[in-house]
């Protein structure tokens, strides 16, 4: 499999279900590069691509885009624990790729979303933040340059996770995760999945249900079973490991490893990429889960 195939997706289709020409894209990637220009606290106007992968995430709704853009290039400052110190490029990722293998399944379902898999490795000394820290931020930097979809479905495989390595996963990092899903990836989440949780799992997944919104948290499904998995995804988007037709996610891993080196420049670029606060034009707002201006000190666990 190529690198260019590991993100195979349909533009036409995916602008079709929305009623896009290519002429109405266009028209809307230059209104919002337009509002970029009177935005001197950003630190870059993004290509077409990234704006495109934007407007079908938030629904081709102008305004919430320029939201959302916003956001893309503000989190970093906001949730540090997740975007600092996560260069793909670099040994700091090495402990999220003991974890678990996170990547993306190179074919879209029949529905057109995006298939994102975590399966946990036999690791005592995982840290869950880290490897979420990777797919949250690298794995969905480079779908915004090459990626379309019609959003996102996401398989957590438990079969290998150690209560060590639960353990450490803390309701405020469950909440940053949370606000990232929601205010980053426009909550164009179709479902997640976890097959094969342990008890002392089940905790988790239901604090984590409790930080969504209930449209999404109603769709978050745990399996005991790959005949139940199957009622949900087709054996043609699933991976070898799962009994489908895509190769296996060591071989996904191994190639998404690859696919990082392609983007060193972008990677290295956002390791010093900056929102001048001092420039922006309003305030951010306050807001549930960021606490106080990006502040994620205080947490409601009960």
């Amino acid at each position: 499999m190529p690198p260019n195939d590991l993100l195979i997706t349909d533009r036409n289709k995916i602008r079709k279900v929305w009623e896009k020409t290519e002429n109405d894209v266009i028209k809307d990637i230059q209104i919002i590069k337009e509002w970029l220009k009177t935005q001197k606290h950003l630190p870059e106007i993004p290509t077409d691509n990234m704006i495109e992968f934007f407007l079908v995430n938030c629904k081709f709704s102008i305004e919430k885009t320029k939201q959302t853009l916003d956001m893309y290039y503000t989190v970093p400052n906001l949730v540090p624990d997740l975007y600092k110190n996560i260069n793909p490029c670099t040994s700091d990722v090495d402990v999220a790729y003991e974890t678990a293998n996170f990547v993306c399944v190179p074919v879209l379902t029949p529905s057109l979303h995006r298939l994102t898999i975590v399966q946990y490795k036999d690791f005592e000394n995982g840290d869950v933040k880290k490897m979420s820290a990777h797919g949250l931020k690298n794995l969905y930097e480079i779908r915004i340059h090459e990626d379309l979809s019609m959003g996102e479905i996401y398989l957590v495989d438990c079969t290998h996770v150690k209560f060590s390595v639960v353990a450490k996963i803390t309701p405020l990092f469950l909440k940053q995760v949370a606000f990232v899903l929601e205010r980053v990836h426009s909550l164009r989440t179709h479902s997640i999945h976890f097959i094969y949780a342990p008890s002392y799992y089940h905790h988790t997944i239901n604090l984590f249900k409790s930080l969504l919104k209930k449209k999404l948290s109603d769709r978050v499904y745990s399996h005991k079973s790959l005949d139940e998995l199957i009622e949900h995804l087709p054996l043609d988007v699933l991976p070898s490991d799962f009994g489908g037709k895509q190769k296996s996610c060591d071989e996904l891993a191994e190639l998404w490893k690859n696919k990082m080196f392609e983007y060193k420049d972008r990677f290295d670029k956002l390791e010093t990429m900056q929102v001048n606060e001092a420039l922006r034009p309003e305030k951010l707002q306050n807001d549930e889960l960021l606490g106080y201006y990006g502040n994620f000190k205080k947490i409601d666990t009960d």
